[in-house]
């Protein structure tokens, strides 16, 4: 498995995943891999300019959004957040991932979840956070799997969802 800077390479499959996750109902897990009535060139530079920390609203905070990609199939995407703002802190953490649904339960998440704590520790970040909503049980063993240890739950504000906060020590 290998995490990839979105490309040109991978535009058909990129377009079926968005289509699994609109057939699905679950296109705003994708976060910032998705925007609706987007060109993929557009996704490209936009992400590039996001990487950079460039062109991006006050809300939002330099990250890299990376594809997952397994034996050269695309199987999801990984959101790392170089830092996080207060609204990042307390309800979204450092990591967001989206596996395809087709593609789930096969350990990729985990996988990927590893990975991505690589190429922090590459940048000396030392404490990960990480949050998924309480009801997201496969999500929550990808976290535990990855060290993640619970620090809390909370009822979020914004969605009305029970979410839980958990921190991965690098």
């Amino acid at each position: 498995m290998k995490l990839i800077l979105p490309n040109y390479k991978y535009r058909k499959q990129y377009e079926e995943l968005i289509s699994s996750a609109l057939k699905n109902k679950d296109i705003s897990e994708m976060g910032n891999a998705y925007r609706e009535n987007e060109s993929f060139h557009h996704l490209l530079k936009r992400l590039k300019d996001r990487r950079e920390g460039k062109n991006i609203s006050n809300r939002d905070v330099p990250a890299t959004v990376y594809f997952i990609v397994e034996q050269d199939k695309l199987v999801g995407t990984i959101d790392l957040r170089h830092t996080l703002n207060e609204d990042y802190y307390s309800r979204l953490g450092h990591i967001a991932y989206y596996i395809k649904a087709e593609e789930r339960n096969k350990g990729y998440a985990t996988k990927a979840l590893s990975l991505a704590l690589k190429k922090y520790q590459k940048h000396k970040v030392h404490n990960i956070l990480i949050t998924c909503l309480k009801d997201n049980v496969a999500s929550r063993k990808v976290i535990e799997n990855n060290g993640g240890v619970l620090e809390k739950e909370f009822n979020d504000k914004i969605t009305g969802k029970l979410i839980q906060r958990f921190w991965i020590k690098i």
